[in-house]
């Protein structure tokens, strides 16, 4: 009994360590995660869970479980910078994930070179609740595919968790030119995927392989998964549609002010070459652009990309021209044949495309207002104004919504559930719950719909546009925010956005005079909903602009829209 008692504490170390190494055996052969996690069907409800790669302790709240920063792809880093994402590498020990990652390697104004290539992960919010088969709901950021970060508070998954108790996460991935870049002298070897030049692509469909081999562990439905983004996180949203390399990985889309920007393959090489252009000139090997020019073509395909991969990702991102909010003048998402079908979205009319999946698909009224006020031509305040940011709104809907369903719906069946965010947008009166000029200069602006749709309250653009939440305008706003909620909820579940007491969303439909888009809006005190018949295209956006205006008004209208051709509207149908 002495002997025993004396050592009954080395055997349980020995236990312990055999317990502790056939964990960590596990991990190395990538097994499927430890069925552990559950209990009699439930979730265990705690912040350590197993993951196919190491275990990840989250971070606790009242009502939700978070947990930051977990890698989903092996940093992309020196050799596989420009080259597919690559699994995780396993680890030992409990891994903290209470801080979000790097987020992209980007150039922002007044901040300059922000983030890093390491920027690969994701981030998890899920209900405090044993539950398990949740509906998983991806959320890819915006920025034009050139700057933002999932760590954004806009996009944090509280209030989706809290409200519409769903599994939330949001990733980073990779931006501009270290996520979308065609040279033959870099990606001419490798897989046909590292040949494509969509890394940032690949990123989100590597992070998406992680959710289907992962998120069970956490209580997620890896047969329900939606995928959602705003502006260029629409964009990519719109281009996983189309690409068969993420076939089968998602079952719902949401696509909130996208547009069908895409490039071909000679397009994207001819930019990196003005890249390389402008970077031989910046370390003063060329005088000018000619001379420049003549440098490349004398270099050989191994001197360009060492010259390249010697660059650090600030030293190139800052040699690329910038646009409004320090976007990048950067093509991204090209029609290599692998990853995006050559046929770009024309393949959506032809109704043979990759991922047939009920889609929510929409814009705001006042789309580009959110650029004009920042802009000094035309000034603020004038008709000049009112017409361009109108006119240029009406444009970027056609791209982004129209042209899109349209193709969609020539020949396949598939639920398709438009809208058109109108909160803030001037009514028939010139009245906006909207304080002081804001409603004429903004309206119902791009990314006004992401707090409404989220639920978190202001972004970073609120902090730039000044308040336009106010207390006078609140209880409509509420309203319209549990509206939009309940929606998605339901369309995150089911594929449906319709529910019991809530107003109808029609799925889009090509008959004439049908109600095709539900018109999001409210009031000061109560919701505004209503619906639009109407199908845009640019031929009947141009007639209308000739059909309102006359000489020489006519002309000065029309010499602003020439900006709209990068937006993906062709110079033929100006």
């Amino acid at each position: 009994m002495k002997l025993a008692f004396l050592f009954s504490p080395f055997i349980r170390l020995i236990n312990l360590i055999k317990r502790v190494v056939s964990r960590y055996i596990r991990h190395f052969y990538s097994l499927k995660p430890s069925k552990t996690t559950f209990k009699l069907g439930l979730w265990n409800n705690e912040a350590t869970v197993q993951t196919k790669y190491g275990v990840v302790s989250g971070l606790p709240a009242k009502k939700y479980w978070c947990w930051k920063g977990i890698p989903y792809a092996t940093p992309p880093v020196r050799s596989l910078r420009w080259k597919t994402p690559l699994d995780p590498v396993p680890w030992i020990g409990n891994r903290k994930t209470k801080k979000f990652g790097n987020s992209a390697a980007q150039v922002m104004p007044f901040l300059g070179p922000i983030g890093s290539e390491d920027c690969l992960y994701l981030n998890i919010w899920r209900p405090k609740t044993p539950e398990i088969n949740l509906p998983v709901y991806f959320y890819i950021h915006g920025g034009g595919n050139s700057i933002g970060s999932s760590a954004e508070v806009a996009y944090y998954g509280n209030a989706v968790v809290e409200k519409s108790n769903l599994l939330y996460i949001s990733v980073n991935y990779r931006l501009g030119a270290m996520g979308w870049f065609l040279h033959p002298a870099v990606t001419s070897n490798g897989s046909p995927e590292d040949k494509s030049g969509n890394y940032g692509t690949l990123d989100l469909i590597k992070a998406l392989e992680w959710v289907r081999d992962n998120i069970e562990a956490f209580g997620g439905d890896l047969n329900n998964v939606t995928i959602a983004g705003e502006s260029g996180g629409a964009f990519n949203v719109l281009s996983l549609l189309i690409s068969p390399t993420a076939k089968g990985l998602f079952h719902h889309a949401i696509a909130e002010s996208g547009l069908s920007l895409i490039s071909n393959t000679n397009k994207a090489e001819a930019q990196s070459i003005d890249l390389l252009i402008n970077l031989l000139i910046k370390d003063r090997k060329a005088k000018n652009q000619v001379e420049a020019r003549q440098i490349l073509e004398e270099m050989s395909g191994k001197k360009v990309e060492e010259y390249l991969r010697l660059k650090s990702a600030f030293k190139i991102l800052k040699r690329i021209p910038k646009m409004d909010f320090g976007m990048a003048q950067w093509r991204t998402i090209f029609t290599d044949g692998t990853v995006i079908p050559k046929e770009g979205y024309d393949i959506l009319s032809t109704g043979d495309w990759a991922n047939k999946v009920s889609l929510i698909i929409g814009c705001t009224k006042d789309e580009l207002k959110l650029f004009g006020s920042f802009r000094k031509d035309p000034p603020k305040n004038t008709r000049k104004y009112d017409l361009v940011w109108s006119y240029r709104s009406l444009l970027w809907r056609v791209s982004g919504l129209d042209s899109i369903v349209t193709k969609m719906n020539s020949n396949t069946n598939v639920p398709i559930y438009a809208y058109r965010f109108d909160w803030g947008s001037p009514d028939k009166n010139g009245m906006s719950v909207l304080p002081k000029t804001m409603g004429r200069n903004l309206g119902a602006h791009h990314a006004a719909e992401i707090p409404f749709f989220l639920g978190m309250g202001k972004s970073s653009i609120f902090m730039l546009i000044g308040k336009t939440h106010t207390k006078r305008n609140r209880f409509g706003r509420e309203k319209l925010i549990d509206l939009s909620m309940n929606y998605l909820a339901n369309f995150a579940r089911t594929g449906n956005p319709n529910g019991e007491g809530l107003p109808n969303w029609y799925p889009w439909s090509d008959i004439k005079g049908k109600d095709k888009i539900l018109v999001l809006d409210a009031d000061i005190d109560d919701l505004k909903v209503s619906y639009l018949n109407d199908i845009l295209t640019v031929k009947s956006v141009i007639d209308l602009i000739n059909s309102e205006l006359r000489e020489p008004e006519l002309g000065t209208i029309l010499s602003y829209l020439d900006e709209l051709i990068p937006f993906g509207v062709k110079e033929s149908e100006l």
